[in-house]
C-alpha cells in the first residue's frame, strides 16, 4: 500500500502561505545552526514543498521582507 501525504498548506490563502513559508525558512535556518542533520532534512523537504506551492500559484516572496527576516535574526 502506498503512503499518501497530505500537505495542510494547500488550503491556505496566499498571504498565509507566504507567512508560513518565511516562518519555516526561519526554523530551517535555526536548525542548521545546531547542525541537526535529521531534523534539517525533514524541514528542508517541507520548505521545498512550500516553495513549490508558491510557484504553482504564481506568487512571489517579497525579497526585502525575506532578506530582512533571514539576516536580522
Amino acid at each position: 500500500m502506498s503512503d499518501i501525504k497530505l500537505y495542510p498548506y494547500i488550503n491556505l490563502t496566499d498571504e498565509q502561505l507566504m507567512d508560513c513559508t518565511i516562518r519555516e525558512m526561519d526554523r530551517l535556518k535555526n536548525i542548521s545552526r545546531y547542525r541537526n542533520r535529521l531534523r534539517y532534512e525533514k524541514r528542508k523537504h517541507m520548505v521545498n514543498q512550500l516553495i513549490i506551492e508558491i510557484k504553482r500559484r504564481n506568487l512571489e516572496i517579497d525579497r526585502s521582507v525575506l532578506i530582512r527576516r533571514i539576516f536580522n535574526r
